[in-house]
C-alpha cells in the first residue's frame, strides 16, 4: 500500500537520480560560463601584453634618441667651453704681457740724489710687486676659468631640454 501523498510521486532512488542531473547540468553550464570568461581574459591579456611591449619599446626608442641628443648636446657645449678657455687664456696672457713690459714702481724724481733709492730698494721692490702680482694674476685666471665653467653649467641647466641649445 502506498500512503505517499504530493506531487510527484517516485522512488528516492529516482528522486537522487534527478538531484544529480540536476547538479551535472548546474556544473556542466558553470564549466561552460568560466571557458568563455577564461578565454575572453586570454585575449584580453595577449592584447595588454601586445601594447606594454609596443610602449616599452617606443620608451626604449624615445630614451635612446634623448641619450644621443644629450650626448651631442654636451660635445657642443664642451666644445664651446673649451672654446672660450683658449680664448680667455689668450687674453690674459695678452694682458699678462702688455703689464711685464712697464715697471710697476714709478721712475724717481729728475731731481732725487739717488734715482735708485727714495727710501726703498727699487730692484727689491720691483721684484716684490713683480710676485704679488703673478700670484694675483694666478688667482684671477682660477676664478676667470670657474666662471667660464659656471656659465657652461648654467646654459645647460637653463637649456628646456638637453637637445635644444642655450
Amino acid at each position: 500500500m502506498n500512503n505517499q501523498r504530493g506531487f510527484i510521486q517516485l522512488s528516492m532512488m529516482a528522486w537522487g537520480a534527478i538531484a544529480a542531473g540536476a547538479v551535472i547540468l548546474s556544473l556542466t553550464g558553470a564549466v561552460y560560463v568560466q571557458t568563455i570568461r577564461l578565454t575572453a581574459s586570454k585575449a584580453e591579456f595577449a592584447e595588454f601584453k601586445g601594447g606594454v611591449e609596443a610602449l616599452g619599446r617606443a620608451a626604449e626608442k624615445a630614451a635612446q634618441d634623448q641619450a644621443m641628443r644629450d650626448k651631442l648636446f654636451k660635445e657642443n657645449v664642451d666644445a664651446e667651453n673649451a672654446r672660450l678657455t683658449v680664448a680667455l687664456n689668450a687674453r690674459t696672457k695678452q694682458l699678462r704681457d702688455a703689464r711685464a713690459g712697464s715697471g710697476f714702481v714709478p721712475a724717481a724724481p729728475a731731481g732725487a740724489a739717488s734715482p735708485g733709492t727714495a727710501s726703498f730698494d727699487r730692484a727689491e721692490l720691483e721684484r716684490a710687486v713683480r710676485a704679488l702680482d703673478s700670484a694675483v694674476q694666478g688667482l684671477v685666471d682660477e676664478g676667470s676659468k670657474a666662471t667660464v665653467d659656471l656659465n657652461t653649467a648654467k646654459a645647460w641647466a637653463q637649456s628646456p631640454k638637453a637637445g635644444a641649445a642655450p
